[in-house]
């Protein structure tokens, strides 16, 4: 009788490395893309998007079953390495061309917020708040190296939370896809 190893993972590395690199460059194109930011304005969709599609496109591929546990696992490593690119990528945007990504995308909605509460006296405060905020995306920003670092590690750490309910939720849909055939 052979001993079966229950904690390995169905899955090769070749497709870990395919999900995180597949779920990276979407995560990427989601957040430094003019008016693709628009997707993570208010809800983070592109990161979850891109957490879903790299574990729908891996297990198709590979043609594997994953548990939820990994797939939230791997989910996360391409949130990860996806938010650690897209701050560097931001970073460098910033410091050489002073382009900062989501720029539009934000000016784009704090106009529409001014259009909407224009003659309206009550939200007088609220859109002297709008204005000073949009002075504020205007304005040339400078980071420093400490502030790539801690970057990373909060962007890092809020995309790979989000794109592991992506892959758990892409998992999920598989799941009830394969029941009802």
């Amino acid at each position: 009788m052979t001993a079966e190893n229950v904690n390995s993972s169905p899955l090769p590395f070749a497709g870990k490395r395919f999900s995180v690199l597949l779920g990276a460059a979407i995560i990427l194109v989601t957040t430094t893309m003019p008016y693709l930011t628009l997707l993570n304005i208010l809800l983070p969709v592109g990161i979850f998007v891109a957490g879903a599609v790299a574990l729908h496109q891996t297990i198709m591929r590979f043609q594997v079953r994953l548990p939820y546990s990994e797939a939230f696992v791997l989910g996360s490593i391409t949130g990860l390495v996806g938010g650690i690119l897209s701050v560097a990528l931001s970073f460098l945007l910033i410091r050489f061309i002073n382009y900062t990504p989501g720029m539009e995308s934000f000016l784009l909605m704090i106009d529409w917020m001014l259009d909407v509460a224009k003659g309206k006296p009550e939200l007088q405060e609220q859109m002297r708040t709008l204005v000073e905020a949009k002075k504020l995306v205007l304005a040339p920003v400078e980071l420093t190296f400490t502030d790539l670092l801690m970057n990373m590690v909060v962007f890092g750490s809020f995309y790979a939370l989000i794109a592991g309910l992506g892959g758990s939720w892409a998992v999920l849909r598989l799941k009830r896809k394969a029941r009802r055939s």
